[in-house]
């Protein structure tokens, strides 16, 4: 696309739009007088990987079975991108895929750079080889790699298809590069996801040393959502008293090693007693937590790794991964006289169709009790108010244009970039509503059973929000 505005200006466009979107958050305005700062363009669902925790993976493959696209096609990104790259600070190019096999990928990188936008890419770091690296590093605002093992035997029975050894060197290559850029150049930071289960938990700490050998900048940890009742025992929810303490422990690791850790809040349930009584099986490393690196940590040259991923049978489920169970296909909610179902509800989004959609969207504006809720970008008060990170400040394009505040589990749908613009859409009649209903402390549903809340300690624990069961009402 075409740039009729040089860079000085359309810096001071975008830092006047932020002043003017965050102001709004602040007053807890329902019109928002700015666009978000923050857009996940689901630009791809392919992956090259099956995660013991994803939901997608087998969705993933019914929808290649049957021809289904994975990727927004790109005449729909031509729509969507100037709507997005000339206001936004930042972009997101995808959730439930692998942003680096966007195959219009240089496209977006070229878009991003001729609008001052950065791009948060949240990968599984098998594809970050150097090449990658020099290709996505000058655009990119943060390299968020998902991480979930501090061990190459528990990540690789996590991730299958991933190899840890290959990951924590690209991730070493990505520091390096990161290190040699020009004193005063923007320098992209590189977190770690973890998705915490009883098979890693008591590995977390590990993980944070790993994290630092690396040059990681901090690593973020949330619970596991369980969709069906095969994965629900990996569930730290079911084992309380070993995930509060293998948390503790890692702070305390990260606290000595002077590692950025953030974790969710201490699951409830558990006894200070027993707490204290778990013995935490941090991993014994006698060679250290990255023996094939050490030559590269002590600044030699990057080793010439070949991959040996787990097969399926060695990871810690059956085939299937984390989906709704096949007896878990009835009612979710009904709305006139049609109903939602579970594995649509919290399925890939290629499972819906148009009328699943439409009905999600009028599920989510269903009456809803009363919570005591607050204004975005405003601490937890007394009183028990929270914060939303989203419906002030960001919103998600899925693959085929449908528009939601946030990629939250049972989302609405808001509208459609087909059949109205972007700028409407964000202060249109749901978002509107939405915020509205957020300020008086009636949310609607998701909003209402949002654990991104309840993670960050702001609001409380529901265990049907982490256990997603077939009864499960909104």
């Amino acid at each position: 696309m075409s740039v009729p505005y040089s860079t000085e200006e359309i810096i001071g466009y975008k830092a006047d739009n932020e002043r003017r979107v965050r102001e709004a958050a602040l007053r807890g305005d329902v019109f928002v007088d700015g666009m978000p700062l923050k857009v996940t363009m689901e630009l791809t669902a392919d992956c090259n990987l099956f995660c013991r925790m994803c939901e997608f993976p087998a969705p993933r493959e019914e929808g290649r079975s049957k021809g289904y696209e994975l990727d927004m096609r790109s005449e729909l990104y031509e729509v969507l991108a100037p709507q997005v790259l000339p206001h936004a600070l930042m972009v997101n190019l995808t959730v439930v895929g692998e942003p680096l096999m966007v195959p219009y990928l240089d496209r977006v990188l070229e878009g991003a750079k001729d609008w001052c936008t950065r791009i948060e890419f949240i990968t599984n770091g098998m594809m970050l080889d150097r090449a990658m690296i020099e290709r996505v590093g000058p655009q990119a605002a943060a390299m968020i790699i998902s991480f979930d093992g501090g061990t190459r035997r528990t990540f690789n029975r996590i991730r299958i298809g991933a190899d840890f050894d290959i990951i924590t060197r690209n991730m070493l290559l990505f520091q390096r590069w990161r290190e040699a850029l020009p004193a005063g150049s923007f320098r992209p930071a590189m977190h770690m996801n973890v998705t915490l289960m009883r098979e890693n938990v008591e590995e977390l700490a590990t993980i944070v040393r790993v994290a630092k050998l690396l040059g990681v900048d901090r690593v973020n940890a949330a619970w596991m959502i369980a969709f069906n009742t095969k994965i629900a025992n990996s569930s730290c929810f079911r084992h309380k008293a070993v995930a509060n303490a293998s948390m503790r422990h890692a702070h305390r690791v990260a606290d000595e090693i002077g590692m950025d850790l953030v974790t969710p809040t201490e699951i409830p349930g558990a006894t200070e007693a027993e707490i204290a009584a778990v013995v935490v099986q941090e991993p014994v490393l006698p060679d250290g937590p990255l023996p094939h690196l050490n030559v590269m940590l002590a600044g030699g040259d990057a080793p010439d790794l070949v991959a040996a991923p787990a097969a399926a049978e060695e990871s810690f489920h059956e085939l299937g991964a984390n989906i709704p169970d096949a007896a878990q296909s009835g009612v979710l909610a009904e709305v006139n006289g049609q109903t939602l179902q579970n594995e649509r509800a919290y399925g890939s989004p290629l499972q819906q169709d148009a009328g699943e959609r439409r009905m999600q969207a009028q599920v989510a504006c269903s009456p809803a009790p009363v919570l005591g809720v607050g204004v975005p970008a405003e601490p937890p008060s007394a009183g028990g108010r929270y914060t939303c990170k989203f419906l002030w400040n960001e919103l998600f394009v899925s693959l085929t244009g449908d528009v939601a505040p946030c990629c939250i589990q049972g989302r609405p749908v808001v509208g459609n970039i087909h059949k109205e613009s972007l700028s409407l859409i964000w202060n249109g009649p749901m978002m509107k509503e939405m915020r509205q209903r957020l300020l008086d402390g009636d949310p609607v549903p998701c909003c209402k059973d949002c654990n991104y809340n309840t993670q960050l300690g702001q609001g409380t624990y529901r265990e049907d929000t982490f256990f997603i069961q077939l009864d499960r009402k909104f």
